[in-house]
């Protein structure tokens, strides 16, 4: 027709005056452009991470001393079993009582254990236990939902109580980054007093698309994976220079954008691959190992940072950690409990002890049915033999870890 001929002859004078080049660019031109914006990006992340760090006050005198240490963990990716061995020296040198934690995404299970005085093995087998669930479940489309359930079990069967929940947030001790998506800044989460909140705020600070279906909410409001608008987090009162710095990457990269700052305990060597793959339980041994020796190298530079060494430190042998490793069978995980898997115990993990033996459901039930004797002689009884042997007890077959919530006396 006359109008598909009128419409042909226009479209091939206009590529007819339109200049080659702009039809088809050379490889080499669309890669310049990509570079130019992603270099863009970087200035503008840049830009965006010096002005949060001009927002926190800088100390003004000798009163700023006083402040507790305040650790933060960056995101971690996969790497997890990298800070868990961080967390372990830290725990076997240092007190821990009162030192302040702050961490984004895969960093949030080691500082949980620190603050709350949870046993670290039982995060260890946590972690296993979740790396089966999620290989089970697929790794993309995750429901949020879900892996909030998933958490919240796993926080009651290690022990967590809302009492501890209520203490932690009352304290205001612990930390959580997570990426706010309207309007979209940085949060740094005080952690939340109960149960299910915290499991909510642990899986915004890890959401990232498209591995969950839609970002994580908490107290109405979506947010992602802290690690997209900041490298640490940190609240606005703390001041920066008086952070302790931890990541899972060398020195090279954390002087590049975003971070542009030194960090004090972190790898000499670049580790892409153990960031994004599940790696098998024997060279998740190694990660953990070399994240203890990697924090004990900067011993002295936790002592500079506020951090009171133990006078009889290690509070627990590496040797008996190692182990308790090499026992681990990744095949046929023991369940979690919230016996201790160590003798020794922290002055915040016997506080978690008190705290678990004075609110846990199970006391409550046997104290109403009789004598406190019969709690003393069950088989979920904690008692010093076990904890002298190492042992960890198992919860009860088709038990729901829901079932055991506790409950005030």
């Amino acid at each position: 027709s006359s109008h598909f001929w009128i419409a042909a002859c226009a479209r091939r004078g206009a590529m007819e005056l339109l200049p080659q080049r702009t039809l088809r660019e050379p490889p080499r031109r669309r890669l310049a452009k990509a570079l130019r914006v992603l270099l863009g990006l970087l200035v503008a992340r840049a830009i965006y991470t010096l002005h949060r760090r001009l927002r926190v006050p800088r100390p003004l005198g000798p009163a700023a001393g006083r402040r507790p240490p305040f650790l933060a963990f960056t995101g971690s990716g996969l790497l997890l079993a990298y800070y868990h061995g961080i967390a372990t020296y830290i725990r076997d040198h240092f007190h821990i009582d009162g030192i302040q934690l702050s961490a984004i995404s895969g960093g949030c299970s080691t500082i949980l254990a620190l603050a709350m005085g949870i046993d670290l093995y039982q995060i260890l087998l946590m972690g296993l236990h979740m790396k089966q669930w999620v290989l089970k479940t697929g790794l993309y489309l995750t429901s949020v939902d879900k892996l909030v359930d998933k958490i919240a079990a796993m926080f009651v069967e290690l022990g967590i109580t809302e009492q501890d929940c209520e203490r932690l947030a009352a304290r205001q001790q612990l930390f959580i980054g997570v990426t706010q998506c309207f309007p979209p800044q940085h949060r740094c989460m005080c952690a939340p007093g109960s149960i299910r909140e915290l499991a909510q705020l642990v899986t915004c600070s890890m959401s990232v698309l498209p591995f969950f279906r839609t970002p994580g909410k908490f107290r109405g409001k979506y947010y992602l994976d802290g690690g997209f608008s900041a490298v640490w987090s940190v609240p606005q009162d703390q001041p920066w220079s008086e952070v302790a710095r931890i990541t899972c990457v060398p020195s090279w990269c954390t002087w590049m954008p975003p971070s542009m700052a030194s960090a004090d305990i972190q790898p000499s060597k670049f580790m892409p691959t153990e960031m994004v793959v599940l790696y098998p339980w024997a060279h998740q041994q190694q990660l953990i190992q070399r994240g203890y020796e990697d924090a004990r190298a900067s011993h002295d530079v936790l002592k500079a940072r506020g951090m009171r060494e133990l006078p009889d430190a290690p509070l627990t042998p590496w040797r008996t950690w190692a182990r308790l490793f090499a026992s681990i069978d990744e095949d046929a995980l023991p369940p979690l409990s919230p016996k201790r898997s160590t003798a020794e115990r922290s002055e915040v993990e016997s506080r978690h002890d008190l705290i678990l033996r004075t609110y846990s459901s199970t006391d409550l039930q046997d104290a109403l049915k009789g004598p406190r004797l019969r709690r003393l002689g069950s088989k979920s009884s904690q008692s010093e033999v076990d904890l002298a042997s190492g042992y960890v007890s198992s919860s009860p077959p088709g038990a729901s870890p829901f079932g055991a919530s506790p409950s005030r006396r």
